[in-house]
């Protein structure tokens, strides 16, 4: 049984997710200014609550539910470091 790994709307928004976020940790990784973090980490919980939609499509129920745990992990965090840097 052959598994398709999401559609053509999918493979782009993962696309964008993951070039944004290694877009930012390389900026920051480069220049050592980290503004931008928040950013970085929203994609990266993009990323990885795309990533846990297609694990429970395929039937891998621990690992979906591994991504979505740390997609609102990462959510939480870039929230939380977003209204502690701009005093909100």
């Amino acid at each position: 049984m052959k598994i398709n790994k999401g559609g053509p709307l999918e493979k782009f928004v993962r696309f964008l997710f993951s070039a944004a976020t290694l877009g930012f940790a390389l900026y920051g990784l480069i220049t050592g200014d980290f503004r931008f973090q928040y950013l970085m980490l929203l994609g990266l919980s993009g990323v990885m609550a795309i990533t846990g939609m297609d694990d429970y499509e395929r039937g891998k129920k621990f690992w979906s539910y591994a991504s979505f745990a740390v997609a609102i992990f990462c959510l939480v965090v870039a929230v939380q470091i977003f209204f502690t840097d701009y005093g909100l």
